[in-house]
This record gives structure tokens, sequence and C-alpha cells, in this order.
């Protein structure tokens, strides 16, 4: 192919090398930010700013400038940069005009420039430009004065999930902070980076490095990186993950949408329709502990007495009938807990729920009350109506 080249220079007087094919060339040499890394890598000067160059990459210079491409963008890289250079000689300017002639068109009003006020608005860019790098796991460390810890439960489930699955699809670059005595601290990614040790086989990782002021400094982006971002909510997720063919997900829809419901879109209950469910984890955990069948008794339930109305206590309502109908008694009669959902709507069944806080608490509310309204009308006696 076109990329497969050690050291030319064409008929524009455009360099190209590709690192791994012939020893470093003379012009590259001077752009070179310190040593060669143990993995044959290193980092040279060039636009827009510092690069790492990786064995197989291709080094393109013209007028002292310098651009690196990985080789399977060679060609689509040097056809663009062609045409621009191309566009560019074109016009006239100082020290063109006694090889081109002097520019003879009438010059009119001067126009704005559409795209400079355009930007006007923006601010410059904060910090320099970073490096991206490939970094042996042994080189990097965190700063516990500011980065969270790991010594607990959930950051323990979370990197041993991240290592029992590893994916580099998903495996964004680390930000690293390089600092004056060369350490390489870890301002975000430190779960990815404490898996990769866990597995064992994976020696490196692809790292963002920046150079900052002080730790305060460190710090502060910290603080910035975790706060700009966005947790997906539960509703999010398993939407995504019914697109992505999740086996779970795609049970959970087909009980619900055989109940008659349909799962909601958002997860605020003021935007909910009728028939709306947003209690998606609810579902997920009583097929765990339940089984479909009684995960489905419940909802059909739900949908045949509250199915015109908005489920704003759905998901209490659906645990207390979940926990009802998993161990019902020998003479227990479904029509009848049916009839009695229908004597109250789903808002003042979720009363019983009002003010307690835990989802154990609310959904054991709503059990004892359904319960009692089951026993009430099984001996004939009259249904309270007080939550």
């Amino acid at each position: 192919m076109t990329y497969n080249i050690a050291h030319c220079v064409d008929a524009d007087r455009i360099q190209t090398w590709r690192h791994g094919k012939s020893r470093i060339p003379d012009w590259v040499s001077p752009h070179m930010v310190g040593d060669i890394a143990a993995n044959g890598t290193f980092i040279i000067n060039a636009l827009p700013g510092r690069i790492r160059v990786h064995p197989g990459s291709i080094i393109i210079e013209r007028s002292g400038d310098l651009w690196v491409c990985a080789a399977e963008e060679y060609n689509k890289f040097m056809e663009n940069f062609r045409r621009s250079s191309s566009l560019a000689s074109t016009n006239i300017g100082p020290g063109k005009t006694h090889q081109f002639g002097a520019e003879t068109r009438k010059k009119g009003p001067k126009r704005e420039n559409r795209s400079a006020g355009h930007h006007a608005k923006y601010v410059d860019p904060l910090g320099t430009l970073p490096t991206i790098e490939w970094i042996h796991l042994d080189r990097l460390s965190v700063d516990h004065a500011y980065q969270r810890s790991t010594e607990n439960e959930a950051s323990s489930r979370l990197i041993m999930s991240i290592a029992a699955k590893f994916d580099w699809r998903l495996c964004a670059p680390l930000v690293v902070s390089r600092r004056a005595d060369e350490a390489l601290t870890i301002i975000d990614g430190q779960h990815r980076w404490m898996a990769a040790r866990e597995r064992g086989d994976i020696p490196q990782l692809p790292c963002c490095v920046f150079r900052y002021g002080n730790m305060e400094e460190e710090a502060r982006m910290f603080i910035l990186a975790n706060r700009a971002r966005k947790p997906i909510n539960r509703l999010d997720d398993f939407h995504a993950a019914l697109t992505a063919a999740d086996e779970d997900a795609i049970e959970i829809q087909q009980l619900v949408t055989d109940a008659g419901l349909r799962v909601a879109r958002t997860t605020s209950s003021a935007a909910w329709r009728p028939g709306d469910v947003a209690f998606t984890s609810s579902i997920a955990k009583a097929i765990r502990k339940y089984g479909p069948a009684v995960t489905s008794a419940a909802l059909t339930n739900m949908a045949e007495a509250f199915g015109e109305q908005r489920l704003s206590h759905g998901s209490a309502i659906f645990g207390g009938l979940v926990r009802i109908l998993c161990n019902p008694k020998p003479d227990f009669d479904p029509d009848r807990l049916l009839s009695v959902l229908q004597t109250r709507t789903a808002d003042t069944w979720g009363g019983h729920a009002a003010g307690l806080r835990g989802g154990d608490r609310r959904v054991m509310a709503l059990q004892n009350a359904i319960l009692q309204a089951y026993e009430a009308q099984t001996s004939g006696a009259d249904i309270p109506d007080s939550c």
C-alpha cells in the first residue's frame, strides 16, 4: 500500500517517515522531547502540539512543521493535506508578488469575518495541549490527598466488574498529571487502572497527559471532572440495554408488555402516562428472587386495577403485591385480591407509604395495607378507608 514507506521526499518537498522502517531521520530528531521509551515510542513537538509516536505511525514534514498520523489514515491524510496546501499557495501575499505579479483585482469594501465574529464570545482555551500516551501501569499512581478511596464495597465491586469483563471499546484514556519530578498521577480513571492491575495481562493503558501547576490544580481538575459527569439513570440504562439485546432487559420488557403496561422513558413522574412503569430495578429483583410467574402476576394485577391511572407509587405497590403472591395462603383467592385493589386508586394505596423512607419499609406498608383490606373483605367487614 502507499503508506508502506521508510523515508521519502516527494516533488512538493514533503518528507515522510514510518516509525520502525528505518532509523529516525535527522529532520525528526530536533523535534523529539526526551528519549525513546522502552516500548519504542517517543514524543515530538508536532501540529497541533506534543504527540507520542508509536511504531507504525507516520511522520509528515513540510516547511519545518511536523504532523503524525496512523498508517491506515495516511492516504486520506495526504489527500486532504495536499488539497489544503494547493489552495493556500494560490493566495497572493507579502513575498509572493515578485513571483506572481502585483494583485490587480479592485478591492471592494472589507467584509466582516463571520467566523471570527462567531467565536468572539469564547475566551481562549485554558491549559496546554496534552499528549496521548500509552503508559505502563507501574509508572502510574494516585494521590490520596484528593483521590477518592477505593477501600469500600462499591469500589471493589466496580473494579472486579471491570476486570472480569474488560473491554477496550469502553476504556477511554485516563486523565494523568505529569508532575515536575516526572511522576505520573491519575486524575481520572483510577478504577480502570486498578482493574487492569488486577488482571495482570494488561501492561499499559492509554493516557491523556497534562501538565498542572501544582497539586491544588490537580485536585480542582479532579472535582470538575467528576462534577461534570452526568450519571446514566436507571431508565436510560434499561432502554440502552434493550437496544443492545440484553437478555434481562428483554425479559422485563416482555413481562411488562404482556401485562398491558409499558416501560416509561423518563424518571420524571410528572411526565408519566397512565400505564407507565418506571420501577425496572424492582422488576429485575423480583424475577431473580421469585421468578417470572410471580412477577407477571403482580404486574397483571396492577394493569387491571390501575391501567388508566398514573403509577406514582408503582414500585411500592408492586413490591407489596409480589410479597403477597410469592407465598399465598392455601385458600387465597386471586380474584378477590383484584377486587380489593380496585376499591381504591393507585394514589390512595400509595398513601400508606407516605412519609416512609427506604424501599423495604414502603413495600412492607403496602403489603400490610393490601392484606388488611383483603382479610376485611373475606370476613365481610368494612374495608378501612384510612391510610
